[in-house]
């Protein structure tokens, strides 16, 4: 049977979205958001070179029944990298959050390298996560594309790197326009997407990045217990559907689940359709 796809853009609870709050952790120095005031606790961890705000509408229908954080990982958005370089340093420092803000059985979502993170964690301190959502997540990376390793070329991907980001720099005066909330689609997300990452600092940029592709979880992904979504979008070129049904072979039973129309970043580009799917894995539709 092949696996559900989601098209319908109905999703939740017929509430009013919940606000979103900037907040600081200062003893973390962590920045992050957050949604909804009672239920269970949603942890959501972002990509590497992206940021909080990409889960903005996820934030904000979630809240409506769920307490929502989302994080800037370290090295990212307005949160500094200090010691925090590493796939194992950023998912300590996730453990460390939710140990602050005294966050129990969370539900965590995990995009891209924040996949590889969430299931770090996920190995690691199982009684904290009580369910695991996967979207189009960087595990394994070694086994990605090889265009997707192109910041590791020697010399070049330096360059590279530089180079992305001073153009993220020059359209950033477009990008900004662009709302949080901004009903989805391609172009809209990708502006801005694109200017965030000219702000980080791209010596600790590359430390993760090289992070990401040495670590492998392996035949250790069948030791996750919690129980797990792995989320795919149904372009996306950087990690494509088979490295995300490979991830939903190897965790015992996951369900696999690919967005319509979606590339890299579903929460993004299909915010209604995403949630419904987390909807419907966490049993509220």
């Amino acid at each position: 049977m092949p696996p559900p796809r989601i098209r319908n853009e109905q999703a939740g609870p017929s509430a009013e979205p919940a606000p979103i709050l900037t907040c600081r952790h200062e003893a973390l120095n962590m920045s992050y958001l957050r949604a909804g005031e009672s239920g269970p606790p949603v942890v959501m961890l972002h990509g590497w070179g992206a940021f909080k705000e990409l889960w903005w509408s996820t934030l904000r229908g979630m809240g409506r029944d769920h307490r929502c954080f989302a994080l800037d990982f370290p090295g990212h958005g307005d949160s500094p990298i200090g010691h925090a370089d590493t796939i194992d340093g950023l998912a300590d420092a996730v453990g460390a959050f939710c140990d602050e803000l005294g966050l129990r059985e969370i539900v965590l979502m995990g995009h891209s390298m924040g996949g590889a993170v969430a299931a770090e964690l996920a190995l690691r301190r199982p009684t904290l996560v009580w369910r695991l959502v996967l979207v189009d997540a960087a595990i394994d990376a070694h086994l990605m594309p090889i265009y997707a390793r192109i910041y590791l070329i020697p010399t070049f991907g330096w360059g590279i790197l530089r180079l992305t980001q001073l153009v993220g720099r020059q359209i950033r005066p477009i990008s900004t326009l662009v709302p949080h909330e901004h009903g989805g689609g391609w172009i809209r997300p990708w502006l801005r997407r694109s200017s965030y990452m000219a702000r980080f600092e791209p010596e600790g940029l590359y430390r993760i990045y090289r992070s990401l592709f040495a670590t492998q979880a392996g035949h250790r992904l069948a030791l996750i217990v919690a129980p797990t979504l792995v989320v795919s979008g149904q372009f996306d070129s950087l990690v494509p559907t088979a490295n995300s049904r490979r991830l939903a072979r190897l965790i015992p039973g996951a369900r696999y689940v690919q967005i319509l129309g979606a590339m890299h970043n579903p929460m993004d580009e299909r915010p209604r359709s995403f949630e419904r799917a987390v909807r419907a894995f966490l049993g509220l539709t």
